[in-house]
């Protein structure tokens, strides 16, 4: 038992002691009141009045203990505290067993009338206090001790007839008295524990049962007699508990069923039973108890759970056939945009030759882009989409996005871009989708804006805790939205009803799919205002942690360094006289990376699977730079890259793949690719990787 259950049993005994005092107090006062008007005339007066003085002290202060005993017994936190209540509590036992011992002690001198009446005062009194305080032993042997002590050594001492044997009968009564108080010691301090347990089991039952809100029955069947406890608002007519269980007896002992309780007072429900049935030799049901409690909210949770597996599987056969789909779109498209690009670099075109292969390109560049966007937003969607975090030139990539933008716009826009205040000159993120995100609110800002003006704008805020917010602002002039619109804005497919809306091509991807992408980055997307007729304003904000460690530049350095490196780069004819052996399995795709490679002044050799490149790479390691498909027959891009890298092959391999995914990227950097590019290739983007990939000869 713990220390604070044995606490709580001590102050309950105690308690016992102390709050018998009414009833006590006036039998002791009782009987002192009659024993003194009989004994008056046969024993001395003084000692009469003395011991009766010494029996209404004890009275006294067993009353008036008890209501200082009441208000502290709640605030008993130890065993010591307690044991000041109880020493003050044996002594005024003591007290009056000593008066009775006292009274016993003078009797053999008095009348025979005196001393009959001091034997039937004594005998009750030892036996009531025997009884009284047999919770506890001490208590009771400091009543009853004294008491008959004292009563035998009068008759010992005073020398008459049989006196002997009086004191002798005396000290076997007590002996007596002891040995049943002991018992009664045990059976009380049993009962006391039992109690306790009984107590403690009812209130762990209760609970049980409030928490858990079941109802439990007991049914006695012969008698038509049925007993329940609980919440009995599960099923408040006894009848129909009745013939529930009526209809769910069986052969065997148990019931274990649920029942759909149509018409119950709070809707439709599900009701769990499991009980025990006894029966007769002949098999007739005596009684029957158990438990039933509601599981309805349990099978809604199986219900939605299921459904959510549905959705889960159907959100994976979506994934898997758009990442499929999007594979065999890729590769057409790139041949497409290829030669649509390199047909428009002929400079003998005519205007209407030229004009129809522009239309193809930008086309061919929405398709891709539509592809991209449908596969992201299914990754996210189904929660796959991861992001590549590093560290990233801040300034590059903004100037980079916007450079792409310039090169759609025409003389109708005029697009600035301006910094607020001092940047980081380098921050840890997906470089990609930041720039996905900022070339599709420009995108949007020029799409929406026939003509004015587009400002971007980028800034650096802290907090008090010196958490730093980057800040892009894109501003235009354009048709701006409608409130109704605006609602709308960010949900996928969900465009504008204006006229002039439907005039831009557009599949309503685009901002829904930004957000999502800022939102995984830790940062968001917003529309800070929109005018119909005058423009609209997003935010795009990124959450750069704590800014102790960034270093802070200003963007018009940190802008020039970027613009030198780009001219440098592009005035060295970095693949002039450089081997490169492209593998891929479409005819179409190797011929056209050939001519670009080849019109850059490299050597090209071409083959179309991963055996074949294996071959080729084991016989003439004379290849600067590899360009490997992934998905080819007979050997895909992974286990020929693998394979090469097992053979020692240390020249940088770019993987290019319609696989366009960060996972994927992941995949062809363990395979032991040095690059990646999706299909479509963006020639500015193969420029770029080739240029990391090949060191620039002197």
């Amino acid at each position: 038992m713990k220390n604070n259950e044995l606490l709580e049993l001590e102050i309950r005994k105690v308690d016992l002691l102390l709050g018998q005092s009414y009833t006590s107090v006036v039998a002791v006062l009782t009987t002192a009141y009659f024993y003194t008007f009989i004994a008056w005339s046969t024993i001395s007066h003084k000692f009469l009045v003395f011991w009766f003085i010494t029996i209404n002290i004890y009275a006294a202060l067993s009353l008036g203990i008890v209501p200082f005993w009441r208000e502290a017994m709640t605030k008993l936190q130890s065993e010591e505290q307690l044991n000041k209540w109880k020493y003050a509590k044996y002594v005024m036992i003591l007290i009056s067993g000593g008066c009775w011992g006292a009274m016993g002690f003078v009797a053999p001198w008095a009348g025979t009338s005196v001393q009959i009446l001091t034997s039937m005062l004594i005998a009750v009194m030892s036996a009531g206090g025997m009884i009284l305080y047999a919770a506890n032993r001490v208590a009771m042997i400091f009543l009853v001790g004294p008491t008959v002590v004292g009563w035998a050594a009068g008759y010992l001492y005073s020398g008459q007839s049989y006196s002997y044997l009086v004191g002798f009968i005396m000290i076997v009564y007590f002996g007596l008295v002891v040995s049943l108080g002991r018992s009664l010691n045990r059976s009380m301090a049993t009962l006391f524990s039992l109690d306790k347990i009984l107590i403690r089991s009812e209130e762990r039952v209760r609970m049980a049962m409030a928490s858990s809100e079941a109802m439990t029955w007991d049914w006695d069947i012969q008698q038509d007699m049925i007993f329940r406890e609980g919440n009995l608002s599960l099923l408040p007519e006894q009848a129909l508990l009745k013939d529930i269980l009526k209809a769910n007896f069986v052969e065997n002992r148990e019931l274990d069923f649920e029942f759909n309780l149509i018409n119950g007072k709070n809707g439709p429900r599900v009701l769990a039973f499991r009980g025990k049935v006894e029966r007769d030799d002949d098999g007739a049901v005596l009684r029957t108890t158990g438990i039933v409690w509601d599981v309805t909210t349990k099978r809604h949770q199986e219900s939605l759970r299921r459904e959510r597996d549905l959705h889960e599987a159907a959100n994976e056969a979506k994934s898997f056939l758009l990442a499929n789909a999007s594979h065999e779109i890729r590769t057409p498209l790139a041949a497409i945009l290829g030669y649509a690009e390199a047909l428009l670099a002929n400079p003998n075109l005519d205007d209407s030759v030229y004009k129809d292969l522009h239309s193809i390109q930008r086309q061919g560049k929405f398709m891709t882009s539509l592809v991209n966007d449908l596969l992201d937003l299914s990754k996210i969607e189904s929660k796959k989409l991861l992001l590549q975090k590093t560290p990233m030139s801040l300034v590059r990539e903004i100037e980079d996005a916007v450079s792409v933008i310039r090169t759609v716009i025409d003389k109708r826009h005029s697009l600035k871009l301006s910094f607020a205040t001092l940047v980081p000159d380098e921050i840890q993120m997906d470089s990609v989708r930041f720039r996905q995100v900022l070339i599709n609110l420009l995108s949007n800002a020029v799409k929406f804006t026939p003509q004015g003006e587009i400002q971007v704008t980028v800034s650096l805020g802290f907090d008090i805790n010196n958490k730093g917010t980057l800040r892009i602002r894109v501003a235009d002039s354009g048709i701006g939205m409608n409130e109704q619109t605006q609602k709308n804005l960010f949900q996928p497919f969900m465009r504008g009803e204006g006229v002039e809306v439907q005039k831009v091509s557009g599949s309503g991807l685009g901002l829904a799919l930004s957000q999502r992408l800022a939102r995984l980055s830790g940062g968001d997307l917003s529309l800070i205002e929109s005018i119909e007729g005058k423009g609209s304003v997003f935010e795009y904000s990124v959450a750069l942690g704590s800014v102790t460690d960034l270093k802070l530049v200003e963007s018009h350095l940190a802008g020039r360094l970027v613009q030198e490196r780009n001219l440098q780069n592009q005035a060295r004819e970095y693949l002039k006289d450089r081997r490169i052996l492209v593998v891929d399995d479409s005819e179409d795709l190797r011929n056209l990376m050939h001519r670009y490679l080849n019109r850059h002044g490299a050597i090209v050799d071409v083959c179309e699977s991963g055996r074949e490149a294996l071959d080729k790479a084991a016989s003439d390691d004379g290849y600067d730079l590899i360009l490997m498909d992934i998905k080819m027959p007979i050997m895909s891009g992974h286990e020929a890259t693998r394979a090469l890298r097992g053979r020692g092959y240390t020249k940088p391999i770019i993987a290019i793949t319609a696989q366009a995914s960060s996972e994927g990227q992941s995949d062809c950097l363990n395979s032991g690719f040095d690059g990646y590019l999706s299909k479509p290739v963006d020639t500015s983007m193969l420029e770029e990787v080739l240029l990391k990939a090949l060191p620039v000869k002197n």
